[in-house]
């Protein structure tokens, strides 16, 4: 458990840091700087490309975290060649969805055109961008697997955001025009690509060379079998987290889409927890099952559950009691998000809360389960979409998100509970309910200050000084509790 916390904390601050600049870049700059349409347009690419991806990948990313321990016996340096296969295969995925993007291109052109032109006016940024993310998530995924977690998250929260930022301030200044930020901003991607190459060299985990005589033909059927569940799975769950954007996009238009991603990406906070946490305990979780050591694996989901939820309840009561605030900030065109930024934010409470119960599955003998249950989510979260949509407009996508989450995560807490008797819940999990319930009444009683930025210091405040002390006296979280024992310690010069 120790490299997991050590990590998790590493990789969380970054994680913070990277949303303060993506904080300025979504909340501040791309609002004020660019038409709604233009700013929708970034979005709707990402998650276009985010989509296609998973399609061309076809696994290879679940692939690598959950064969890597077979791959690395007998070769610690190059795992027999794990890298230049998954490579290959990628390539092939790449050119395959590539070509079905192309062809579909007239057609796609033609539904909605009306609402969503800009989108179909840079529809070739579509291909250099799906080459960009598929390259990256296989080396995100292999340095994953060989516990360098740090490194994805600096050049992904880090280095693309502060490369966005300049791209935005040389569009500010007039140095570049609307087309030629939309092509530098798909073109940064691939800088990203580039740095992994590089620092897989450096670390000497960087080698093409394929064993094919390791690569046996019952091997290959194995990692096929597998690659074919997890590509739905993977599909299906980034679908799960894009389907809405692009929903939104067509049927009412990108720049509907800018006000949802806004407030979407405000609670997205929420998340930063939990994908660090993610990233460093699927390997151990892997390595668990490998061993079939079912009480590292319950320790892991118990552990990741409830630090998960104790940093999510904090953070989206901090948002939630900040909101009027948030919103002063942005253009009053965009108000219609809070309602998004509500129940988008209570469901990645809930979502986190349940710990890492996909990565369990998905790495056990039953990950089919995670496969079916994912494409079973996305019909329901697309019909919800369909229905709530046209009826509530933005806020309709963020209700069906929020049940969708809820509901998939109930159904996955009950199938580890029945079939491997796993269970992350405790008597700390209502009680850190409650304490943030309590921290956002009190901050409530706060008068409304003329200055919005006292406003958020008081009212952040309040909440952070209820919340911290009691949970530190009732050790909701033991990780949390020895985060701050550190602090403290190197605060006030103890050994």
């Amino acid at each position: 458990m120790g490299i997991i916390r050590k990590q998790s904390i590493q990789t969380s601050l970054l994680s913070y840091l990277g949303v303060g600049l993506g904080y300025i870049n979504v909340v501040l700059l791309f609002p004020k700087f660019f038409a709604p349409e233009e700013f929708g347009l970034t979005r709707v690419l990402i998650a276009v490309v985010g989509i296609a991806s998973q399609f061309a990948l076809f696994g290879l990313t679940s692939v690598i975290i959950r064969f890597l321990p077979k791959f690395r016996d007998g070769d610690e340096k190059n795992h027999h060649g794990l890298l230049g296969v998954s490579l290959w295969w990628s390539l092939l995925g790449v050119a395959l969805v590539g070509a079905i993007l192309f062809i579909a291109q007239p057609w796609v052109v033609e539904f909605k055109k009306d609402s969503s032109g800009l989108f179909f006016d840079y529809y070739i940024l579509l291909f250099p961008l799906l080459v960009f993310e598929a390259f990256y998530q296989i080396f995100a995924s292999y340095t994953r697997a060989l516990y360098h977690s740090v490194v994805n998250v600096f050049f992904k929260e880090i280095l693309l955001r502060v490369t966005t930022t300049i791209l935005i301030v040389l569009f500010y200044f007039d140095w570049l025009n609307v087309s030629q930020f939309m092509w530098l901003f798909v073109i940064q991607h691939g800088i990203l690509v580039v740095g992994m190459i590089i620092y897989l060299k450096i670390i000497g985990h960087f080698n093409l060379i394929i064993d094919r005589n390791f690569l046996s033909p019952q091997l290959r059927k194995e990692i096929l079998h597998y690659r074919a569940f997890t590509m739905l799975t993977n599909v299906s769950s980034y679908m799960l987290m894009s389907v809405d954007v692009v929903m939104i996009s067509y049927m009412i238009g990108l720049e509907d889409t800018a006000f949802y991603t806004v407030a979407f990406y405000i609670v997205a906070l929420i998340n930063i927890p939990r994908n660090a946490i993610t990233n460093i305990s699927l390997p151990v979780v892997s390595d668990a099952w490998k061993s079939d050591d079912r009480e590292m694996i319950q320790k892991v989901y118990s552990k990741t559950a409830i630090n998960q939820l104790f940093i999510g309840v904090l953070i989206f009561v901090g948002i939630w009691a900040n909101q009027a605030n948030i919103f002063h900030i942005l253009p009053d065109e965009y108000a219609d998000g809070k309602w998004v930024l509500f129940f988008v934010g209570l469901a990645r409470v809930m979502d986190v809360g349940f710990g890492i119960n996909g990565g369990i599955i998905s790495n056990s003998s039953a990950y089919r389960f995670d496969t079916y249950g994912n494409i079973v989510l996305l019909i329901i979260t697309v019909v919800l979409n369909l229905i709530f949509i046209p009826l509530y407009g933005i806020v309709g996508a963020a209700g069906a998100t929020a049940i969708s989450l809820t509901s998939f995560n109930f159904a996955k807490y009950v199938f580890l509970k029945v079939k491997f008797g796993f269970d992350p819940f405790s008597w700390r999990t209502p009680v850190t309910v409650l304490l943030g319930l309590l921290a956002y009444w009190l901050s409530c009683l706060v008068p409304e200050q003329s200055n919005f930025i006292v406003d958020i210091v008081i009212r952040s405040s309040v909440v952070v000084i209820v919340y911290l002390p009691i949970s530190f006296v009732l050790r909701l979280s033991e990780d949390v509790n020895e985060f701050i024992k550190l602090a403290w310690n190197q605060l006030v010069g103890n050994p």
